[in-house]
């Protein structure tokens, strides 16, 4: 898989085009300082799905593999909602957005 690259370029001349609000649609994989630029030309949301998803599948494996007995979700769910909730509050500080509504 290649690495992810933006065209700020490209971007920079559709914000100045549009007068809408822009979306990086995924995001997952890209480096802090490249959304933090791609925000800085106007980007106003940030989709990283993908990392949610590892970060939950990752950590409800490991529950899972630790406690194979395991079979009430109010248990497993718990480490697994924890690992994605750490990953959305690592982008929401990558994004400068810690602190905000």
């Amino acid at each position: 898989t290649a690495e992810p690259k933006l065209d700020f370029e490209r971007l920079t001349e559709i914000r100045q085009r549009v007068d809408v609000p822009l979306v990086l649609h995924g995001a997952s994989g890209l480096p802090t300082r490249d959304i933090t630029r791609a925000i800085s030309l106007g980007i106003c949301k940030v989709n990283v799905a993908t990392e949610l998803k590892i970060a939950f599948s990752g950590a409800l494996k490991n529950y899972l593999t630790q406690h194979a007995e395991a079979s009430d979700p109010r248990h497993y769910m718990i480490p697994a909602k924890a690992a994605m909730k750490e990953v959305v509050r690592k982008v929401i500080a990558d994004c400068g957005c810690e602190g905000k509504l």
